[in-house]
């Protein structure tokens, strides 16, 4: 991961930290929230028998895309907060 670096010609460690920290923010309000969907197979079941297979598969890629930009974020928020 190529992390950015706090230097005199480029943006403020204090700007950097509060757009890192508020996409985090963001990230959390949206992971719970789409959490909190109701999700049931009763929402599938008349689409035929593979649908709620799939419709598990793709919600579980979704938790892993959130997971792996929290992970990006917390990375990149950990290097500024060491490094100011």
């Amino acid at each position: 991961m190529t992390l950015p670096t706090i230097h005199r010609n480029g943006t403020s460690a204090k700007d950097l930290k509060a757009g890192y920290d508020a996409a985090a923010e963001a990230l959390e309000a949206f992971a719970d929230t789409f959490g909190n969907i109701e999700f049931n197979s009763r929402d599938y079941y008349v689409q035929g028998s593979e649908a709620w297979t799939k419709a598990i598969e793709e919600r579980y890629a979704i938790h892993t895309k959130v997971k792996e930009i929290a992970i990006y974020l917390q990375t990149i928020r950990e290097h500024l907060y060491a490094n100011d």
